[in-house]
């Protein structure tokens, strides 16, 4: 039985579904983008504040190989990568209408997922610990990168790693759109991007291993039980008439 939460587009979207093909085709991915920025932006600032001040964890998911895992500076450059993927979704989202349909349905889940995930971290906070391991290090020109890092975000909000479950599902479903091309190393390429944040969420110590494994269950969970059959059931008579009615 599947997830109907976000299966059907919201009024919100009413005017710039209506008007998608106004500013060169980018009023709704603009509006998509906004929205993701808006509604997890802030929701992830107040939950990683509000986990600094109260100071407390539920438990301590730090294994040993958390500690085996060198710290590599440059892959924070790969960690960054997680903010083009908003845009890519809801960029390549706009091939015709069907992907367009799927788009607003893709987003909408993507918030409400991020949602839930916000109640984890407020219920079950874990403190990344592993970041004392960088206090000292020699970092050299990415210095000033990793003191805007710590600056903006503390070290919570660990599990589930957003990074990986957001960056996850938006290359789930531009595969989806796009799997179907005659020449597949586009996606390929995108694969092994992804792999390489994800190598990067540990690397630069931002997350533990529990923080990746969690995240991508959750994902291949959301994906599977919620997303992808909301992204089907988009293609109904139902579902196209509520669109046509925004």
């Amino acid at each position: 039985m599947s997830i109907k939460w976000g299966s059907k587009p919201w009024r919100l979207w009413g005017s710039h579904w209506k008007n998608r093909h106004q500013m060169f085709g980018l009023r709704l991915p603009l509006a998509l983008i906004f929205s993701i920025i808006l509604g997890c932006g802030i929701g992830y600032l107040a939950t990683n504040q509000f986990a600094e001040w109260r100071d407390w964890q539920a438990f301590d998911p730090q294994i040993k190989l958390d500690k085996l895992i060198p710290f590599l500076p440059w892959m924070i450059i790969p960690y960054a990568t997680l903010y083009l993927y908003y845009p890519m979704a809801a960029i390549l989202g706009m091939r015709d209408e069907t992907t367009q349909r799927e788009n607003i349905i893709f987003h909408q889940t993507i918030l409400l997922l991020t949602w839930v995930i916000f109640v984890i971290f407020l219920i079950l906070p874990v403190e990344v610990t592993l970041r004392s391991e960088i206090s000292g290090a020699e970092l050299g020109i990415w210095q000033g990168l990793y003191d805007l890092l710590h600056t903006v975000d503390t070290p919570w909000n660990a599990w589930p790693s957003l990074h990986i479950v957001q960056s996850l599902l938006a290359l789930l479903v531009v595969s989806r759109w796009y799997n179907s091309e005659s020449k597949k190393w586009h996606i390929r390429i995108l694969w092994f991007s992804w792999f390489m944040l994800l190598l990067s969420v540990v690397t630069i110590k931002q997350h533990f291993v529990w923080d990746v494994f969690s995240g991508i269950v959750i994902a291949m969970i959301a994906w599977r039980t919620w997303i992808l059959p909301s992204l089907n059931s988009s293609q109904s008579e139902d579902i196209i008439a509520s669109f046509e009615a925004l």
